[in-house]
């Protein structure tokens, strides 16, 4: 077994091969958002790394362990007594003038404008379906239901019901406007596309991070088959973390 760190670790030694390049396990030391660094870290290689979150921060939702555990940690890793929490990820397409890009996301991509009030066509499976006037729009797969999405008043969806999540930022719905103004929950064979009528001050981030693209014209968007894999403590679910993260 190869292993590496990601984060901020304290010389951390594991008794397996370390392995920055090519790992089969990638420890990550921190919060949420260094866990989502580890992944995009790593991208290409999803389909043979397992993910350790071990919390160091404040909110830990992809986390399952804490700095004082590091021991069990490598028991459960050296005897595979642990569970697989498995999440599928969003593909996205950015499509420009002359111009496209490919990409993932684990928790959400978000378009938006917080200077002037975004107009957004919103397709869905090819039709139009509405246009939206409001701060932007967020699409996120089950995973990212729990964070900026929630934020947002989004619901949160169980990982194990393969969905895309749409929810508008602050829409303008008036007797002359008028707006769905409601997160709507779709069926993993749904495409979203996003046609804002103006790129001006324009704001387009990916798990957080802000993602530069010329002549944006428009936003492709899907669950994706592609899945991430998270190491976690036997019969713990999903909705223990949700209670962990948010009640608790």
């Amino acid at each position: 077994m190869k292993y590496a760190c990601y984060g901020k670790t304290t010389n951390i030694i594991l008794p397996f091969d370390y392995d920055e390049n090519n790992p089969d396990i990638v420890l990550s030391f921190g919060g949420d958002g260094t866990m989502l660094g580890a992944i995009h870290k790593y991208k290409n290689q999803l389909e043979k790394i397992k993910f350790v979150g071990i919390n160091t921060g404040k909110l830990g939702f992809y986390t399952d362990f804490v700095i004082d555990e590091l021991n069990e940690i490598f028991c459960l890793l050296k005897e595979e007594d642990y569970d697989i929490f498995k999440l599928n990820l969003m593909e996205y397409c950015l499509i420009g003038t002359d111009n496209f890009l490919k990409g993932y996301a684990v928790n959400d991509l978000a378009l938006i404008n917080p200077i002037n009030t975004q107009i957004m066509d919103i397709y869905i499976n090819g039709k139009h379906f509405e246009t939206i006037r409001g701060t932007g729009v967020l699409i996120s797969p089950p995973g990212g239901s729990t964070a900026y999405n929630k934020s947002l008043g989004g619901s949160i969806i169980d990982p194990f019901i393969k969905a895309i999540q749409l929810t508008e930022v602050a829409p303008i719905n008036n007797r002359v406007y008028r707006s769905l103004a409601s997160p709507m929950v779709l069926s993993e064979k749904t495409e979203i596309e996003l046609r804002p009528h103006s790129a001006q001050n324009l704001y387009l981030t990916v798990d957080g991070e802000y993602l530069h693209f010329d002549n944006l014209k428009a936003i492709k968007a899907d669950l994706s088959d592609k899945t991430v894999s998270f190491i976690v403590k036997r019969d713990t679910d999903f909705f223990d973390r949700v209670k962990r993260a948010f009640i608790e």
